[in-house]
């Protein structure tokens, strides 16, 4: 098929997307939890497609940030890769722009991620990681050389930690005898005695998704991969594919496994092993405490960054942080502290449920703004030939609208006063505040403060007067190549949602609720 042609299936496949997504996101927001079995056979014996408030959230984040990097990348075609291709009649080999493979390998990343947010079973959901990490790796090694060294460590991670989660869903599988997550779950709530090999299964995955999630310390090849991928392909990378599988271990946790074994999620009283429940704990102690390893990690890194493409990767690390520190407040809710509490209609589900949906909005933010970043600059490395800070300096004089839409998205990162970001951390520190852990609220100021360290550091140089030799230089004769003007809109898009879904985090509540295990 002619590259042309590609581009065209692909913002076709982007409206289609849009369509249906629309349609998905009225339905679930109208209460109504949308199923679909193929072939007509219901599960076990046959495959569930599922929609909940949970996971309609995740589609329509691909669905917004998968349309404007599509759009970015047809009309930008260079954004796509780099390919070795025959320069002259002599069969001289030299990089060019434009990777035909680009197109079948977002599309096909696109299908799995929808795959993994709708799968009502876990074997389907194994299927939709593996073709959405498949993918991913090919896009990675769209790039130059450098891409492919990077492109071969994603590709052990993504393995490994796909056949971890393989393993754990043999164990889960063996104890109930259906793939089926809801029926499972239930299985596991009237069988005390599966609780042993559940929790098996659940330490396999997590540590399994923690490594494709990239929390520290297993986060190793997200920035060579982030940092050194081709412009379209970096905001896809950590705008969605992490998010895959976070929203597996959330999917994991909370609806196969915490329904049966914690009473805190609706679990009886009887099936609460003092063991299983002191195991449940101590991991969820493990994943916040390596939650505020990764916070701290990544805001260090990116503070003695010099290029912009890998401090906006640092920036990820530590961002990944801020969601692991759901955990203990999902194990441990602290019923006693909520009786002291005035506030008599406060129970533990309503904390658990404000704690997930300050989670998920802090992914959510961080998605949308990612993407904006890494798009702008991806933008301004291939006009200016370079990602250094320095010699980027004063590129806000040239390009407004782009550096604009840098602020919105730094404002969304650091979780400031209108962006959705700040609305998950006012709902994550609300929630930790009600179940007595004020040490989360703690933790949270404190990043803030460093993430507004580090995005100031990225700012400052974009919006100062450009200087050589002590004498103002025109930034025009430094350029490389230029870009056609509607590039811009797709980041400048993506940084004002950073600012305006700030007023959708209690509407992202309400969707949570539908289809929850509480």
């Amino acid at each position: 098929m002619p590259v042309a042609a590609r581009r065209v299936l692909g913002l076709a496949v982007a409206l289609g997307c849009a369509g249906f997504t629309a349609a998905v996101v009225s339905a679930v927001g109208a209460g109504e939890v949308v199923e679909l079995s193929l072939g007509g056979y219901d599960a076990p014996l046959g495959i569930t497609l599922r929609a909940d408030g949970f996971s309609v959230l995740l589609v329509l984040l691909t669905t917004v940030v998968g349309g404007l990097v599509t759009l970015f990348a047809a009309v930008f075609p260079a954004s796509t890769g780099r390919r070795l291709a025959s320069a002259d009649a002599e069969g001289t080999l030299r990089w060019q722009g434009e990777h035909p493979a680009f197109w079948p390998l977002w599309l096909g990343c696109w299908a799995g991620l929808n795959a993994v947010f709708v799968a009502g079973d876990l074997f389907n959901t194994y299927v939709g990681l593996e073709l959405v990490g498949l993918t991913a790796v090919g896009l990675v090694a769209l790039g130059k050389t450098d891409a492919w060294h990077a492109a071969l460590r994603y590709l052990f991670v993504a393995v490994l930690g796909s056949l971890l989660f393989l393993v754990a869903v043999g164990l889960v599988v063996s104890v109930t005898g259906t793939l089926d997550i809801n029926q499972a779950a239930r299985v596991i709530a009237e069988t005390p005695e599966s609780h042993p090999v559940v929790l098996a299964a659940l330490i396999l995955l997590t540590v399994g998704l923690s490594l494709k999630v990239a929390l520290v310390p297993l986060h190793g090849w997200l920035i060579p991969a982030h940092a050194g991928s081709p412009t379209a392909v970096s905001p896809l990378l950590s705008a969605l594919v992490i998010k895959a599988s976070l929203f597996v271990l959330l999917r994991c946790w909370l609806w196969l496994v915490a329904p049966g074994v914690s009473p805190n999620v609706g679990a009886p009283e009887a099936a609460a092993s003092p063991a299983i429940t002191a195991t449940l704990a101590w991991m969820s102690w493990v994943l916040a405490a390596l939650g505020v390893l990764a916070i701290f990690v990544g805001s260090v890194m990116a503070l003695r960054q010099t290029r912009l493409k890998p401090l906006v990767a640092y920036s990820t690390v530590a961002q990944v942080g801020y969601w692991f520190l759901f955990f203990p407040i999902l194990t441990n809710p602290d019923s006693r502290r909520l009786e002291e509490l005035p506030v008599t209609e406060l129970t533990e589900d309503v904390v658990i449920a404000g704690a997930l949906g300050g989670t998920l909005s802090l992914a959510l933010g961080h998605g949308v703004a990612k993407a904006a970043l890494f798009l702008a600059a991806g933008y301004l490395k291939e006009i200016y030939g370079t990602d250094e800070l320095d010699e980027l300096r004063g590129v806000g004089q040239e390009h407004p609208g782009l550096v604009l839409a840098m602020g919105m998205s730094a404002v969304g990162l650091a979780g400031l006063p209108i962006s959705l970001s700040f609305a998950g951390k006012w709902q994550l520190s609300t929630s930790a505040f009600a179940s007595g852990q004020y040490w989360i609220v703690g933790v949270v100021v404190v990043a803030t403060l460093l993430s507004a360290a580090y995005l100031l550091k990225m700012m400052a140089p974009l919006l100062l007067e450009a200087e050589e030799d002590g004498h103002p230089v025109s930034l025009p004769a430094r350029r490389q190549s230029s870009l056609p003007a509607i590039a811009v809109f797709p980041p400048l898009a993506l940084g004002t949602l950073t600012l305006v879904t700030g007023f959708l985090g209690a509407r992202v509540a309400d969707l949570l609720e539908v289809g929850a295990p509480w």
